[in-house]
């Protein structure tokens, strides 16, 4: 009670509504396939292309104490499930990383400069990182990040302090990181590209941006606005 909750949509389009219902059998590959054709995730909603934004001035503003991210769709594409290989994960000269089908994974739009500005930049050194994902292939989602480089002696999973991933509400997940931070909720982040996780999670009054093309500039730039909005309130 008393909890204010914010769910920003900053989509150019609109994505097919779907449930978590729909990824309840792990099995079943070819039919989720099926499905993220039709809700956006290949196919009517397109991803967000790598980018380097230009950041937003964010001097003065009030800062999140954690800011956590989903992985799939949001961060990287393909999606886990997608996978025929998945784990081992190779990284080439050039820093692209394979699974082991040779099937290449990519970061979303602004993710890796985010991503990056988040692990370098000192503006950001007391801010935790977390990754919260509903993936039922946490043994290739921990290597993935694990594969990712940043920066000299840095990858995504380096970066970031804690880690839930596994299957189930996230609103779990959050109640775990909260436990285990000590951070409250409000002064938490969140970024998903599945609309029903922000509106699960937000009511537990953390400021949750709905990002169904991925990391983007927009989404970023909007999330840390309507953050510090919130917290000026």
């Amino acid at each position: 009670a008393g909890k204010s909750c914010c769910l920003i949509d900053v989509s150019l389009s609109s994505m097919l509504a779907h449930g978590p219902s729909v990824f309840s059998s792990r099995g079943n590959k070819a039919a989720r396939r099926a499905v993220s054709r039709c809700s956006g995730t290949s196919g009517t909603t397109k991803l967000a292309k790598p980018s380097r934004p230009g950041w937003a001035k964010s001097a003065g503003m009030s800062k999140p104490k954690l800011i956590a991210f989903d992985l799939d769709g949001t961060l990287w594409h393909p999606e886990m499930y997608q996978l025929d290989g998945g784990a081992p994960f190779r990284v080439d000269a050039k820093g692209n990383v394979f699974d082991s089908a040779n099937e290449r994974i990519d970061l979303i739009g602004a993710s890796r400069a985010i991503l990056t500005q988040l692990a370098t930049d000192p503006q950001w050194k007391g801010t935790h990182v977390a990754y919260v994902s509903r993936t039922e292939y946490p043994e290739w989602a921990i290597p993935c990040l694990q594969a990712f480089k940043l920066a000299p002696n840095v990858t995504m999973f380096s970066m970031s302090e804690y880690r839930e991933i596994y299957p189930g509400s996230k609103t779990t997940h959050f109640k775990q990181i909260h436990r285990a931070s000590g951070v409250a909720y409000e002064d938490m982040l969140f970024f998903d590209n599945e609309r029903w996780n922000c509106t699960d999670c937000a009511p537990l009054g953390i400021t949750c941006i709905y990002t169904p093309r991925g990391m983007t500039e927009a989404a970023w730039n909007e999330g840390l606005a309507q953050f510090a909005k919130k917290r000026a309130s």
